[in-house]
């Protein structure tokens, strides 16, 4: 039968009973319908009523013990605060009295394990109750934090020995007049402290209460200790979800994951424990919750059914227009696919391809008998295979992934960089059947956009970094070197007797030399260093690493300022044109420190009139300018 025509009716000879077959079918079916979106919405509204009243449990119980934590924690900080103020302004080590004083504070705080004091140099000066054994482990005092906060830093967990008992050590430092660092206060804080907090509340048989750190969510505390046991402490095995939740949402939030300690299912709810880098997370599983059919569900799931069955025959005698309709769908569909211009690949859910558009053939170089039935990971560039991985387990678990950028290979081996969005396919009953995937070059995007960031970070004649980009490196250079203690410098290179050239051979000469000076420093300097042109003949390299030692620094600025010197001492030379006057440097080392940045280059800036001068009077009246 051709498309577009009708076939007949059984017992409907004439147009009016065909009519009112028709019509039949229609409200039929529409009622079905009706009836079946009317118990989809309420089944739907009751399970995110259900949703919605489990995480209030758990955020609720997550709010009453953060409010406890927090309590106990805040005479941990109130101790730290006395012991602070009462040994700020006395010599160490403590005399007789401040020590009894001391001890004195611990006994009254029996939340705290034992109290430590040290020195400027993190030497040990004092320990309450006496300590037999080794010295405990204490935070390194050169962690650049502890100079510049009067708060409380937190440590750990860690343990004296295999068999010592688990603690936090929670530490604050005081300054002297001139605002050194004068020494440190620590409490050590026994990690079972927290058991009589996380007793007192019902979790129900298999609900987890947990603490965590903010850096890194190593485990601190948790009740109930899978096997009896402190198992894990320390370790920072988390479910996936959480890791994003606790990115997106640092202060407090909720989701549904398998805990990765003992791998229940949980609704779980986690907050920050306020003034302190700890997360309290609480899980109470999913089956304590109801999520079978009610009532209501039953109700208008008959309904529905009924409706169904009704319509049915209906739908029987529309079937073979139905299936004519859906095969001029598909072909309509096949010929877009066909042709796209973007790829459009179809896999199953473990990844292996079962459609392949001619557009996938032209991007990837494959044609679709060598894909067909094959993974599609053998489009992955080695370090991106665990996001083929981590794609489909977002997809399994219901997640839209929405349109990001990345990379695949080429049947040659090269890169394409694509936009890629990606779809499931699922079945009636919300089985994952596959995955619908559209991938668009974006090559040439790329090269725009890297010719858009060229041209707001690069000096359009020598390529090099210009002035506000070099300020993004020193910056970094600063941040660096106040992480690590290691000394940078910005090195200032002025090119001289360069107007003269200009002046003489016009600006194509000068152009040429500025761009072969370009090529020579960017030769003699290391690879991490970075060579940039502030303008006209003057440029500026920034070197990081040089060493912790100001003399080593000093001595390896020097070696850089030697090699440049030498570099554009040598002649340049284009036909009958020589140029060889070289170039006066400048040198300011760094060390950390919050110097204004456009200082740091005025200071070598003027480091190089001083060699300018020094090279001026050494060449007796040249003219080096």
């Amino acid at each position: 039968m051709p498309f577009g025509s009708f076939g007949s009716v059984p017992g409907a000879r004439d147009p009016s009973r065909r009519s009112l077959v028709l019509a039949a079918a229609i409200v039929t079916s529409t009622a079905a319908v009706l009836v079946v979106a009317l118990a989809a919405v309420s089944m739907w509204q009751e399970r995110l009523r259900q949703r919605e009243r489990a995480a209030a449990a758990t955020q609720n119980l997550a709010r009453l013990l953060e409010g406890r934590v927090g309590d106990v924690l805040g005479r941990v900080d109130m101790l730290l605060r006395l012991v602070v103020l009462r040994v700020q302004d006395q010599a160490l080590p403590a005399s007789a009295e401040l020590a009894g004083e001391l001890q004195a504070m611990v006994k009254a705080a029996p939340v705290v394990q034992r109290l430590y004091l040290t020195d400027a140099h993190g030497q040990l000066v004092g320990v309450w109750p006496a300590l037999k054994g080794p010295p405990p482990l204490l935070p390194d005092v050169d962690r650049l934090d502890w100079r510049r906060t009067d708060g409380v830093l937190q440590t750990g967990p860690v343990r004296h020995g295999s068999e010592g008992p688990w603690v936090m050590v929670f530490s604050m430092p005081w300054h002297n007049a001139v605002g050194r660092l004068g020494g440190m206060a620590h409490v050590e804080f026994a990690i079972q402290q927290f058991e009589p907090v996380f007793k007192g509340i019902d979790l129900g048989r298999t609900g987890a209460a947990t603490l965590r750190t903010r850096d890194g969510l190593a485990l601190v505390f948790r009740r109930p200790w899978p096997g009896g046991t402190q198992a894990g402490v320390g370790r920072s095995e988390v479910s996936a979800q959480l890791r994003q939740m606790v990115q997106a949402a640092p202060e407090q939030g909720e989701y549904v994951a398998v805990t990765a300690v003992d791998g229940i299912a949980r609704i779980n709810a986690y907050r920050l424990v306020r003034g302190h880098d700890l997360y309290l997370l609480v899980g109470l599983p999913e089956t304590d919750f109801p999520k079978g059919w009610n009532r209501v569900d039953a109700s208008v799931l008959g309904l529905a059914l009924t409706a169904i069955a009704a319509a049915f025959l209906t739908v029987l005698t529309l079937l073979q227009r139905s299936r004519r309709a859906i095969d001029l769908a598909e072909s309509r569909c096949e010929a877009i696919v066909t042709s796209s211009r973007d790829a459009i690949i179809a896999t199953t859910p473990d990844g292996r391809v079962t459609s392949w558009n001619p557009a996938a053939e032209t991007l990837f170089g494959y044609r679709a008998d060598e894909m067909l039935g094959q993974p599609l990971a053998r489009l992955f560039p080695a370090e991106r295979l665990a996001e083929e991985l981590t794609l489909l387990d977002r997809l399994r678990q219901g997640e839209t992934i929405e349109p990001f950028e990345t990379e695949r290979l080429h049947k040659d081996g090269h890169r394409i960089p694509v936009a890629l969005t990606l779809s499931p396919v699922r079945d009636g009953e919300g089985r994952l059947l596959g995955t619908s995937r559209i991938a668009r070059d974006i090559t040439r995007q790329k090269a725009i956009e890297k010719e858009v960031r060229d041209m707001a970070f690069r000096d359009p004649l020598t390529r090099l970094p210009n002035r506000r980009l070099l300020m993004e490196r020193l910056h970094h250079a600063q941040q660096h070197s106040r992480r690590t203690g290691d000394h940078a410098a910005v090195v200032f290179v002025d090119l001289d007797h360069f107007k003269d050239l200009n002046d003489r051979h016009g600006h194509a000469v000068g152009d040429r030399l500025l761009t072969e000076v370009a090529q020579r420093l960017q030769a003699v300097v290391r690879e991490s260093d970075t060579v940039g042109r502030l303008g006209g003949d003057e440029f500026v390299i920034i070197c990081e690493g040089l060493g912790l030692a100001e003399d080593d620094a000093q001595q390896a600025a020097q070696a850089v300022r030697d090699k440049v010197q030498r570099a554009l001492g040598q002649p340049f030379e284009w036909g009958e044109v020589r140029h060889e006057h070289g170039a006066s440097v400048g040198i300011r080392l760094f060390c950390g420190g919050h110097e204004d940045l456009e200082q740091l280059v005025r200071d070598a800036d003027g480091d190089m009139y001083e060699d300018k001068a020094r090279r001026r009077g050494s060449r007796c009246g040249s003219g080096v300018d």
